[in-house]
């Protein structure tokens, strides 16, 4: 053994030396010999010819210094050590068997992390269901969902730092597109401890003046305008008490007695049911919410979210046939 002027010379012991120059394929070949007992019948499942299986034998045969199969004619029988190596390549092939199991089966699966921003009231039944197909599809993609105010969301799919976002909000600005997913009823609630919760025979004239509790963007020209404007015709002025981007914490302050305020219709549905939540007037003609996909024009999408967003767009479609075209 030589080295290079200036390096030490570096001795390998025999164990490492065997494991440096014994390859798996002389290991795999006599694991197939053996199971099948005979070399005719490994070469014709390894889809090689008998010459080749029997120099592969031979080879491994000279790199541990030791006869693996007794071979005679009408005879196949392991020696003693060739029994023990079989019982460490079984050992070692199971293991190696399952990782090759694991990535073959990876190997073309659509892999990475799929980020979505969402407005936290929106209630949109094709969304929910992409993501249902989405997840059976490609089981190792990792789905990131986190909650943002409308406004938010565009400005976030405009600066480029997010390229899918499910929003209230459409604005006429370059660089982004908006496809209508669908449509969000809102109404008006209270909880338990307000002094309109259970009565019968109120109208709006009963909630002008008391203390109301708002999304961030139930204002003009936001997310929830749709809630601003019947605020506005029904006289809905009374005292701002409190103010959230998330429904969760809305309904928390509404729950709590803070105040009325406006939440989906679907997502009150099982507190009203408990009685946690009473809905107050008006009962005809409620806030309805556009609900819309925001993505970049002019921006490259990764793998994982074109495939989302081709989804999206199918279940948005079919979810219009299914309602006005059947």
């Amino acid at each position: 053994m030589t080295a290079c002027l200036g390096e030490p010379l570096i001795m390998l012991s025999p164990r490492e030396r065997l494991l440096r120059n014994l390859d798996w394929n002389l290991l795999y070949t006599f694991l197939v010999i053996v199971e099948e007992s005979s070399i005719t019948g490994a070469a014709r499942k390894l889809s090689l010819s008998q010459p080749s299986v029997s120099n592969a034998l031979k080879r491994l045969e000279e790199h541990l210094g030791m006869r693996l199969i007794q071979r005679k004619k009408g005879m196949f029988s392991l020696t003693e050590q060739g029994l023990r190596v079989y019982e460490y390549i079984s050992s070692a092939g199971s293991i190696i068997g399952k990782m090759a199991e694991q990535y073959a089966g990876e190997a073309g699966a659509v892999l990475g992390e799929l980020h979505i921003q969402v407005a936290s009231h929106v209630s949109c039944q094709p969304f929910d269901d992409s993501l249902s197909e989405f997840h059976r599809l490609y089981p190792n993609v990792l789905i990131s969902l986190s909650s943002q105010p409308s406004a938010d969301i565009v400005d976030a799919v405009a600066r480029g730092s997010l390229h899918i976002g499910i929003s209230n909000k459409k604005t006429a600005q370059t660089g982004l597109h908006f496809d209508l997913l669908g449509y969000e009823q809102m109404a008006f609630y209270c909880g338990p401890r307000h002094p309109l919760f259970g009565r019968a025979d109120l109208t709006a004239a009963d909630m002008r003046g008391l203390a109301y509790v708002s999304f961030e963007s139930d204002q003009p020209g936001e997310g929830l305008s749709a809630v601003n404007s019947v605020r506005t015709q029904q006289q809905f002025w009374g005292r701002l008490v409190a103010v959230s981007p998330n429904e969760e914490e809305v309904r928390r302050l509404i729950l709590a007695g803070l105040g009325f305020g406006a939440l989906t219709v679907e997502g009150a549905k099982p507190f009203v049911a408990q009685k946690l939540l009473f809905q107050l007037p008006p009962y005809d003609e409620l806030p309805v919410n556009e609900v819309y996909l925001v993505t970049p024009e002019n921006q490259l999408l990764t793998e994982v979210e074109q495939l989302f967003i081709g989804l999206l767009r199918e279940a948005s479609v079919a979810a219009v046939r299914a309602r006005y075209f059947r």
